[in-house]
Order: structure tokens, then C-alpha cells, then sequence
């Protein structure tokens, strides 16, 4: 009796192994049976647009655990009933952009929230106008181009800043538009003023400080009132090619026996050189 029991006792978890292997089987078969929101989409969508669906899978939204096509597109089926014509949001030309930034934002707003006070939301520029959403080029994150190129397309004027002697490194990729510039917030940093210029001295540490004596232009007015920030052919980058004619601008009572400098080789960072702000000398001299 002894030996019987213990040989059915070595029986009983074979018995639950094949049980418990059988109840996967079945589940797993079920699973299987049933496709997944993806999947439906990509064979209803498919059926027309077969390469959009294909170069779809390798793109981000690929990623998506619910619907794909529909999530963005809406029901397919009065699209399929009508022939294709109408019955889904298509992000055309025509459609309000307002109407196709909502839906790219039902998504993305926790990451955008201030999009429509941006200087594109105002514009009435959508998410389309940059972003290429089944990602037909290969560029991230999933713009039309390469980034700067991007921006470009619309800022050429400031593009063409970057071609100048005296630049900011954008064409050698030492930096890029967004290293300033974010395209989804307002446009607070517009003249980098005021507590804004500290765009610039994330890589500038030298300029700014604390100083015990500020200089009040880069503080009020920001780096911009004397700098090309884009590009310039004077060196520096500067705003005016003679340095003494920069300072007047703003400094016009200066003392008379100052004047003579724009014309010699003299100018007024010879003894006002901490111009960015000194601890010793609230006229910056050295």
C-alpha cells in the first residue's frame, strides 16, 4: 500500500502539467482566432493602400495598442461603402487645420500643451505641415525633411543667415534649429529679453554671471540687441561692424571725447572690456 501511494502521488502533477498545457493550448488558439485592432485595419486599409500600410508598420504609431488607421482616419465603413470618396477624416488641403491639429493632439497634448498659443499653432500651421505621419521619409521624428531643412522651407530668410562668415554652427551639426527654437511653444525667447537670454548661456556660461554689476542690455533688452544670433558677416557676430558704433546706439551721452573712436582703430572695448558684466568695476573697465 505504502508503494501504491507513493506512485500515484508521483502521478498527480503529470496529470496537472497536461491539464494546465492543454487550457493554453485552447486559449492560446483562441487568441490567435481573434485580430487584434491593428490587424483589421491593416486589412481593410490595405486592400487600397497597400504601401502606406506596409511603410506604416516600421514607423512609430506602428506602436499604437488599439487601432491604427481608424484612430486617426475615423470609421472606415462609408469610406468602403462609398467607393473610397469620402467618409474619413483625410488630413487634406482642404480640412480645417485646427480640425487635424485635434486629432494629433488627442494623443500628443500632454507632451504639447501650449501648441495652439505657438507662434505655428497661430498661424494656423497643423501637426501635417511638418510632420510626415506614415513616416514616407525616413527622418525623425518623423519630419519632411531633415530638421533644419525643414524649417527652412518657410524661414528662408533666416536660413540664409547661416551661410554668413559669422554663424552659429548649424550646417556642421554642431547644433540644430531646436537647439533655441521649441516649434511646439510660445514664442517667449522671441528677442531672448530679460531672464529669456538664458537660452543663450546654456552654452555661453561665460556671459552670464551673476555679475556684480550687470550689464542692463543683455539683462532687459537680451543678447540679441547686440548679436546676430542666426549670423552675421561682422565678427562676433555682431549687430554693427564698428564695436564703438554699436555702443553709441544705445550709450549716446557717453562724454564727447569719446566720439572720435568710430573713426580710429580705438574702440570702446580697449577699457570697457568686461562688457558682459564685471565684479570689479560698475563701468566694465578692466
Amino acid at each position: 500500500m505504502p508503494a501504491q501511494t507513493k506512485r500515484k502521488g508521483r502521478a498527480a502533477p503529470l496529470s496537472t502539467i497536461a491539464l494546465l498545457a492543454a487550457v493554453i493550448t485552447v486559449v492560446g488558439l483562441g487568441v490567435a482566432a481573434k485580430p487584434t485592432a491593428q490587424a483589421k485595419d491593416a486589412e481593410t486599409c490595405g486592400t487600397c493602400h497597400e504601401e502606406v500600410v506596409k511603410g506604416f508598420s516600421s514607423r512609430p504609431h506602428a506602436a499604437l495598442t488599439g487601432p491604427t488607421c481608424t484612430a486617426c482616419h475615423g470609421s472606415t465603413e462609408k469610406h468602403v461603402d462609398e467607393g473610397g470618396k469620402t467618409g474619413v477624416f483625410a488630413f487634406a488641403a482642404s480640412d480645417l487645420a485646427g480640425a487635424k491639429t485635434q486629432i494629433c493632439l488627442t494623443c500628443h497634448e500632454k507632451d504639447n500643451p501650449r501648441f495652439r498659443n505657438s507662434p505655428h499653432g497661430k498661424a494656423s500651421l497643423d501637426c501635417t505641415t511638418c510632420h510626415s505621419i506614415h513616416g514616407e521619409v525616413a527622418a525623425s521624428p518623423l519630419l519632411k525633411t531633415r530638421e533644419n531643412k525643414d524649417c527652412a522651407r518657410c524661414h528662408e530668410d533666416v536660413f540664409a543667415q547661416f551661410q554668413l562668415n559669422k554663424r552659429h554652427r548649424l550646417q556642421e551639426g554642431i547644433l540644430t534649429c531646436t537647439s533655441c527654437h521649441n516649434p511646439h511653444e510660445p514664442a517667449l525667447r522671441t528677442r531672448l529679453g530679460g531672464f529669456k537670454q538664458e537660452e543663450c548661456i546654456r552654452c555661453h556660461t561665460d556671459k552670464g554671471g551673476p555679475f556684480l554689476y550687470e550689464h542692463q542690455a543683455s539683462r532687459i533688452e537680451g543678447c540679441n540687441i547686440c548679436h546676430e544670433v542666426h549670423g552675421s558677416p561682422n565678427r562676433h557676430m555682431l549687430t554693427e561692424q564698428n564695436t564703438a558704433d554699436l555702443c553709441f546706439s544705445c550709450h549716446a551721452e557717453a562724454p564727447a571725447w569719446h566720439g572720435g573712436f568710430t573713426s580710429q582703430g580705438t574702440n570702446c572695448v580697449t577699457c570697457h572690456s568686461a562688457i558682459h558684466g564685471s565684479n570689479l568695476d560698475k563701468k566694465f573697465l578692466r
